[in-house]
């Protein structure tokens, strides 16, 4: 049986064998990258803010990179998404070229007040792609429960820069400006979250339904004790601009799994959700 892991390199040694003709490539492609791997600095409208950068070991700036940055939880921290491989996602990147960014909420949250937060990563692609070779067609965004948010706030303002987001039990509470343009959009929610309710996340889901002109459905979902997660792919979404839908049988967890398995199914999903583009 092929892994996960060996089905999305194949996926990506597809794309990487590609004319490079193909790709919006960065200004900062062919150039010496100007920031290094790990912690940087910015200011952004008057506030000092941090984030952590992490390009491969054989970083090649004559190759465009996927970008996908990581947005932490409530209370939780930049160093914490490190720590987890970017929601498991670096470790499945294996030699499909990325570059990893996680950013470093105020308060350790994602308040977004007068879209900070969105200008806070606006200026992070501004730096990173002048600084390193990025492909501008494969930018992605996730993030876990207020990163969630902060990943759907993305969606809604920045939907003509960003290919994809993937949400993981998140809700509107970033802040939504825009919302009206298609983006890809992979939804994940536990069937008994009692930080943000089920209904929350179907509601962002509902949104982009909507918007990506998919047919309106009511995916199945799993039964409380299954140990199960059923995934769902709207039927007739407007092409480039696909919906998927998780839900699992458990609470407010990031990277959960099924019953007797010891490993999230979390990690592959969205990998290979966004690997298609």
């Amino acid at each position: 049986m092929t892994s996960i892991a060996e089905r999305t390199s194949d996926i990506d040694q597809q794309h990487s064998h590609r004319d490079l003709a193909f790709y919006a490539s960065s200004s900062g492609c062919g150039t010496n990258p100007t920031l290094s791997n790990g912690l940087n600095y910015m200011d952004v409208n008057g506030q000092s803010r941090e984030y952590i950068i992490q390009a491969p070991d054989n970083y090649d700036a004559s190759t465009p990179h996927k970008l996908v940055i990581g947005y932490h939880w409530r209370d939780g921290t930049m160093n914490n998404v490190v720590e987890n491989g970017f929601y498991g996602l670096s470790y499945l990147a294996g030699n499909a070229p990325t570059i990893f960014i996680a950013p470093q909420g105020l308060g350790n949250g994602w308040a977004n007040n007068n879209g900070d937060d969105i200008a806070f990563t606006d200026q992070i692609l501004d730096a990173i792609e002048s600084s390193f070779c990025i492909d501008q067609d494969r930018r992605f965004a996730t993030g876990w429960s207020w990163g969630g948010g902060m990943s759907y706030s993305v969606a809604c303002s920045r939907a003509d820069v960003f290919r994809a987001v993937a949400v993981l039990s998140g809700a509107e509470i970033s802040g939504c400006d825009g919302g009206s343009l298609p983006i890809a959009y992979f939804g994940q929610h536990g069937i008994s979250d009692s930080v943000l309710g089920v209904e929350l996340g179907r509601t962002l889901r509902d949104h982009y339904v909507q918007v990506n002109g998919c047919d309106a459905a009511t995916p199945r979902e799993p039964g409380v004790g299954s140990g199960t997660h059923v995934v769902t792919d709207y039927t007739g979404c407007a092409e480039g601009y696909p919906v998927q839908w998780v839900a699992f049988d458990g609470d407010h967890e990031p990277l959960p799994s099924d019953g007797g398995s010891s490993d999230s199914f979390t990690p592959g999903l969205i990998w290979n959700f966004f690997s298609q583009f």
